[in-house]
């Protein structure tokens, strides 16, 4: 009769549950993915995707009976080239013997899971700086200001930027708004709109969210780029068809042991590209850092 006993259980760890906890560990640091428009690549379509644009028309009166003449139409489109990132640990075989091997596998692996989540995240903070043809709201040097969410908001309307509204600031930037609104002095200290309970208002959570003022959810990110010399951060309001997350193979965890080197390796993988759509649909939020 075959037996599981205390050598094989301490050799033997699902790679079910090591996926599900890695995943769990990276969600809290993908910030940026689920604000964006996210896509699929269907297995075997290549490593370049892309999306159509269509220009902007309007429409004109015409009196009865006259033929309408066809306007030309020349779609543009956005595209990204889909690539792997990913990370190794390499774990011996005596460092295995004289620990606990389920538990070093399941830190090695979560914190390869969390570093994907962040490269993720950061890979998409890249792309605000060049939003609304790269012209920030703001001011270099100076703290954010209440206006400046304000005219973010403004150049988003003014571009008929379609679906809600989000902002995605660096920690640095929510703390200085949050000081702007409630600090000695500012107009807004009991503001209602102001809510920060780590839920958005419909009770759902969402990483990195940390409250909502005049209807804008905000989520806050150390992976928001610096900007002129690392005097500024760049973060960003937008909404979702700024930008797009697409994704051809998810966080991924494999491990297995290698004999003649006497070591497991823990290969933690994702394959994804990020690109920017519309690029009115997105305004940079520059102030200090």
């Amino acid at each position: 009769m075959t037996q599981t006993n205390t050598t094989t259980l301490q050799y033997t760890l699902p790679t079910e549950h090591i996926v599900a906890t890695v995943v769990q560990e990276a969600r809290p640091f993908n910030v940026v993915a689920p604000l964006v428009l996210n896509e699929i690549q269907p297995l075997g379509m290549g490593t370049t995707w892309q999306k159509v644009i269509l220009p902007t028309t309007t429409a004109a009166g015409v009196a009865e009976g006259d033929d309408l003449v066809a306007a030309a139409r020349t779609p543009t489109r956005a595209y990204t080239i889909l690539s792997e990132v990913g990370l190794s640990t390499e774990l011996t075989r005596l460092a295995e013997e004289t620990s606990r091997l389920d538990r070093q596998i399941m830190l090695w692996a979560e914190s390869q899971g969390r570093a994907i989540a962040q490269k993720v995240t950061g890979d998409l903070c890249a792309l605000f700086a060049d939003l609304h043809g790269g012209a920030p709201v703001g001011t270099s040097g100076q703290n954010i200001a209440v206006a400046d969410f304000v005219e973010a908001m403004y150049t988003l309307d003014n571009a008929n930027a379609a679906g809600q509204k989000r902002c995605v600031l660096h920690p640095r930037q929510v703390a200085d708004l949050f000081v702007a609104l409630t600090g000695s002095g500012a107009i807004y200290q009991n503001l209602p709109e102001l809510v920060r309970s780590g839920v958005l208002p419909e009770g759902q959570p969402a990483a990195g969210f940390v409250g909502q003022l005049f209807g804008v959810p905000i989520y806050q990110t150390t992976e928001v780029d610096t900007a002129n010399g690392g005097a500024d951060r760049v973060g960003a309001m937008f909404t979702a068809e700024a930008m797009a997350f697409v994704q051809l193979r998810p966080i991924t965890v494999e491990y297995d042991y290698d004999a003649s080197r006497r070591a497991r390796e823990i290969v933690v993988t994702a394959a994804y590209g990020v690109c920017e759509i519309v690029d009115a649909f997105g305004v940079p939020i520059v102030t200090d850092a």
